[in-house]
């Protein structure tokens, strides 16, 4: 997937999902949905991306999988950005952030808080952005994720309007 090379990266998911499919290994299988939605997603089919990761979410709610479900959620919020449906974006982010909080699952807290931060930066609603971008921020420093930079700025722009 890193290098491009989706066909190959497809296949093995698919290999993937067939045999965590026969050994019942569900947490697996919902990672693998996943993936193969990213997969899809990388190429632009949103469609079929979309079918694979609500099969994933699916199945991460049926056996309480709360880490996978934040990232499936935060995957589909960024389809449906993608594809121009930012209420639809903003409905899966709101979610996924409640769970990351409750979870302490710092890098679901910071995509997720920073993702719906900067839309909501876009929408008017300012404090409310600011008040995620702040979370965002404050994880993202003491987890040393990268990315934190650009979300300062999005903030430091918000706290001079």
């Amino acid at each position: 997937d890193a290098r491009g090379d989706y066909d190959t990266a497809l296949r093995y998911l698919e290999q993937s999902l067939e045999i965590r499919r026969q050994i019942g290994d569900k947490a697996g299988e919902g990672t693998t949905l996943n993936n193969i939605g990213q997969i899809y997603n990388a190429r632009g089919d949103y469609d079929t991306a979309l079918r694979y990761l609500e099969q994933s979410l699916e199945i991460r709610r049926q056996i309480g999988d709360k880490a996978g479900i934040i990232p499936t959620l935060h995957n589909m919020a960024s389809i449906a950005l993608a594809a121009k449906n930012p209420k639809r974006a903003i409905e899966l982010w709101q979610q996924a952030l409640p769970i990351a909080i409750e979870t302490g699952h710092a890098q679901g807290i910071f995509h997720v808080a920073g993702a719906l931060g900067t839309i909501l930066a876009q929408t008017s609603q300012r404090e409310e952005s600011r008040k995620l971008l702040e979370l965002a921020v404050s994880v993202g420093k003491k987890s040393g994720f990268a990315g934190v930079g650009e979300l300062e700025e999005l903030l430091h722009e918000l706290k001079e309007s």
